[in-house]
């Protein structure tokens, strides 16, 4: 007998392309590519597969410019417990809870 797992999460936004023309190898690298104004892109673990990204996007209304923080994860299950932790908690003053767990693709 085979049990069916189903995943009731809704699906997610997916990075593939960001039309930089360079080869990136890992995803961090990638990341660091594609939000190249973020105030910081971190991985959480010593790997080079994290294609899961949790991007905040709260903007503090007592700082200009691009303030998006970008954090890289393993597993899907990962990002998103560190996603509802920071929607409980917020991800500091002036959080308005614009936070999303992004999967990246990396085409060759």
């Amino acid at each position: 007998m085979t049990i069916l797992e189903i995943d009731f999460r809704p699906p997610l936004k997916v990075y593939r392309l960001h039309h930089c023309g360079r080869a990136h190898r890992t995803y961090l690298t990638f990341a660091r590519c594609v939000w190249k104004n973020a105030l910081w892109v971190h991985p959480t673990e010593h790997s080079e597969n994290l294609p899961y990204a949790l991007v905040s996007n709260c903007q503090k209304p007592y700082l200009s410019g691009d303030q998006r923080t970008v954090t890289l994860f393993g597993t899907r299950e990962n990002a998103d417990k560190q996603l509802e932790w920071i929607d409980r908690t917020g991800c500091g003053g002036g959080c308005y809870r614009a936070h999303e767990v992004i999967r990246l693709k990396m085409t060759p």
